[in-house]
C-alpha cells in the first residue's frame, strides 16, 4: 500500500518514464520499426538507413524512438542476434565531437580503451569491434540541432551518415543513426555534403490535440495518482493549459504541473488534487523550463541561471543588462564560498537551449515570467551537485 494519499508512484508523472504503450504515437513507432525491419532477417546484407525525428519539445519524438529501438532489440533477440542501442543526448554528454565517440564508443564497445584513439579511429574500433563481435548496433543522436548551433565543427552528421564508407569492402555493421531535432533550423548551418548525406525528408512528429493530451495524461495518472485522488476534470484542464500558445504543447510541462499540484495537495492534506491547486502551480512555476531541462544543465548554467532570476527580481523588469547578472552572480558565489562563474557563455548557452532570451548585453531576460519560486528549485540543485 502506499503511504501518501494522493500518489501511487510519483515516478510515473516524470518525463524520463517511458511507458510501455505511447498513446497517440503507435502510428510513428510502427513506421520507425517499419524502416529497419527487413536488417532482422539478414542484418549483413542491410544497408546503413538514416532517419531524422522532428518536433516540438514534449510531443514524444524521444520516448517514441526509444521504444521502438526495444522493439527492433526484441525482434533481434527472437532471430538470436544482438542489438545494441546506443542512446546519446547532446545537451547532456554532448561537446566536441570527440567526447561524442568516445560516449558511443563506450556504450557499444565498452571493453575497448579509449585513450590515445582520435575522433575518427573511435568510429572505426566501433565498427570492427560489431564485426568481430558478430554485433549489431543502433545509433540515437538526440538534440542534434542543439549541438549544430552551438558548435564551429558540424562534421558529427558527415561523419555518422557515412560509417559504410569507413571501410567499404567490409559489412557496416551499424544498422542506422536517428538524429531527433525541434526543428530543421539547423540545415542552415551545414555544407551540401553533410545535407545530402542527412537527407531532407524527416519524419515530422506534429503538436498533440487537446484531446489527445487527456488522453496520454489520463494515462499517466492511472500510474502515478491514488485512483480518487484526480478527476477527468483536472486532467481535462491540464490538457487545455499544455496546448495553449504559452506552452505549446509541450507534455513534460503537463507532468511537472501534476506532480506539483499533488504536492501542493499532499502539502495541504486536501486528499484531492483541486483545479485552485493547479491554477496556483501554473501561476508559479516557469512555462519554459521543465524538470527535465533543469536535470540537463551544469552547475555553472544553474549558478548563471539564478543570478539572472535574481538580476530580474531586482530590477522588477522584463530585462536586464549583463553587468546586472555578473553582479549577481560575484554575489552568489560569495554566499556559496565558490568561484565567480562567467556568466556570458553560459547565458549564450541557455539562449541555445531556448531557456534564456537575450537581445543584447543589455537585454536578457527568461522566456516567460520571472518568478521567485523557480530559485529554489535551481538552488536545490546546485547544493546537490557540489
Amino acid at each position: 500500500m502506499s503511504e501518501s494519499v494522493i500518489f501511487r508512484d510519483r515516478s510515473k508523472l516524470s518525463p524520463r518514464y517511458i511507458p510501455e504503450e505511447l498513446p497517440h504515437r503507435q502510428a510513428q513507432i510502427q513506421q520507425i520499426v517499419g524502416m529497419f525491419s527487413e536488417a532482422i532477417n539478414d542484418p549483413e546484407k542491410f544497408p546503413l538507413s538514416i532517419l531524422q525525428v522532428v518536433g516540438a519539445a514534449g510531443i514524444g519524438k524521444t520516448s517514441s524512438v526509444i521504444r521502438s529501438s526495444k522493439i527492433l532489440q526484441q525482434q533481434f533477440e527472437k532471430n538470436r542476434l544482438r542489438l545494441k542501442v546506443a542512446y546519446i543526448n547532446l545537451k547532456l554528454q554532448g561537446g566536441n565531437k570527440f567526447a561524442i565517440y568516445r560516449f558511443l564508443m563506450e556504450n557499444i564497445a565498452p571493453e575497448l580503451p579509449a585513450q590515445g584513439l582520435g575522433a575518427e579511429e573511435m568510429l572505426r574500433y566501433i565498427l570492427r569491434y560489431l564485426r568481430e563481435n558478430k554485433q549489431y548496433a543502433l545509433i540515437i543522436v538526440d538534440e542534434i540541432d542543439y549541438v549544430i548551433k552551438t558548435s564551429k565543427d558540424t562534421t558529427i552528421i558527415y561523419d555518422l551518415t557515412r560509417l559504410n564508407e569507413f571501410e567499404p569492402d567490409k559489412t557496416c555493421n551499424v544498422m542506422g543513426v536517428i538524429f531527433i531535432a525541434r526543428s530543421t533550423e539547423f540545415y542552415g548551418r551545414l555544407d551540401p555534403a553533410e545535407l545530402s548525406t542527412l537527407g531532407r525528408v524527416p519524419l515530422d512528429f506534429h503538436p498533440y490535440t487537446v484531446q489527445q493530451v487527456s488522453d496520454i495524461l489520463e494515462s499517466r495518472c492511472a500510474l502515478g495518482f491514488n485512483q480518487k485522488a484526480i478527476s477527468s476534470t483536472i486532467i481535462d484542464k491540464v490538457a487545455s493549459i499544455t496546448t495553449s500558445e504559452q506552452v505549446n504543447g509541450d507534455v513534460r510541462y503537463a507532468l511537472d504541473l501534476l506532480l506539483y499540484a499533488g504536492n501542493l495537495a499532499e502539502s495541504q492534506g486536501t486528499g484531492r488534487v483541486s483545479l485552485d491547486h493547479v491554477r496556483k502551480v501554473h501561476g508559479q512555476i516557469h512555462p519554459s523550463i521543465t524538470t527535465e531541462e533543469i536535470e540537463q544543465l551544469s552547475r555553472p548554467h544553474l549558478l548563471s541561471l539564478i543570478a539572472l532570476v535574481r538580476a530580474l527580481r531586482a530590477r522588477k523588469k522584463q530585462y536586464v543588462e549583463l553587468k546586472d547578472v555578473r553582479l549577481h552572480a560575484s554575489e552568489l558565489a560569495d554566499q556559496l564560498g565558490a568561484k565567480a562563474v562567467d556568466v556570458e557563455d553560459y547565458l549564450d548557452d541557455l539562449k541555445a537551449r531556448k531557456l534564456v532570451d537575450i537581445k543584447s548585453f543589455n537585454e536578457i531576460g527568461l522566456h516567460g515570467a520571472s518568478l521567485a519560486e523557480l530559485e529554489p528549485v535551481l538552488m536545490d540543485k546546485v547544493k546537490a551537485r557540489k
